[in-house]
């Protein structure tokens, strides 16, 4: 039996990123995955256009990746 090793650093691979580069890396998401701007996503994500998502798994990565203060109605 073998095992395999992904990574032998034991540091994770994680990069925090500040509001502004959230908001950058959202915009980006969005626009690649859905071909909208992230104002017009949020918007009809608000109006309940995708509710019926779990068919979309590009749809379903973006929802996931909704910034905490855009689901509250903070996003400008």
């Amino acid at each position: 039996m073998s095992s395999s090793v992904v990574d032998k650093n034991d540091t994770p691979n994680v990069q925090m990123l500040d509001e502004e580069q959230a908001a950058k890396f959202f915009e980006n998401l969005v626009q690649s995955y859905l071909g909208l701007s992230a104002d017009e996503f949020l918007k009809r994500y608000r109006n309940g256009e995708y509710k019926d998502a779990c068919n979309n798994p590009r749809l379903l990565k973006v929802l996931m990746m909704i910034p905490k203060a855009a689901r509250v109605g903070d996003h400008k």
